[in-house]
């Protein structure tokens, strides 16, 4: 295998100063059976995927209070797989004239049976990592969340969504996800 790493170093490197260019950087494949197989030809083409943005778009929320768990809104499914840490924000819009104000937000839970069983059966947010806006200024039609980085443990997250507000709302929710 070493011999196959010093053959494949010596011929990017011959390629490379026939064709003059001003910076060769030597690259080496190691091939690891256990985890993946390197067979036949290796090449990179186009960029590396190195983020991900996420985004649960336009989402009505009617009023809802945060501890009534039975009717938070299922926003959809953050797919980080492959990724280690995120930033989400989240921002909306107050339909029609503001009434009561109250807290908008977003909690994120892991996409695992027994999470969501703790959430179905007890009202439980276990693991949850939320996203809050907690003073919606007075007549303002639109509202933002500061950004929240969090750190990705789970490939998945479910986003549950409330407002404790009384006046429905569209809520989008942006992950971005890095390596």
């Amino acid at each position: 295998m070493p011999r196959r790493v010093a053959m494949l170093t010596a011929l990017l490197a011959a390629l490379a100063s026939a064709q003059e260019r001003p910076r060769v950087t030597p690259v080496e494949v190691v091939n690891l059976p256990e985890v993946l197989t390197v067979k036949g030809e290796v090449s990179l083409a186009g960029k590396l995927a190195r983020t991900s943005l996420v985004s649960l778009a336009d989402v009505l929320v009617p009023p809802v209070r945060r501890e009534d768990t039975t009717r938070l809104v299922d926003a959809g499914v953050i797919a980080a797989d492959g990724f280690a840490q995120g930033v989400a924000t989240l921002i909306g819009e107050v339909k029609g004239p503001q009434g009561k104000v109250g807290d908008v937000g977003a909690i994120l839970l892991p996409d695992e049976e027994r999470v969501l069983r703790a959430l179905a059966e007890r009202g439980q947010l276990l693991l949850a990592t939320e996203l809050k806006v907690t003073a919606i200024p007075a007549g303002a039609a639109y509202f933002a969340a500061e950004p929240l980085p969090f750190t990705v443990a789970f490939p998945r997250y479910r986003v549950f969504l409330y407002n404790a507000g009384e006046k429905t709302v569209s809520v989008t929710l942006h992950a971005y996800l890095t390596e």
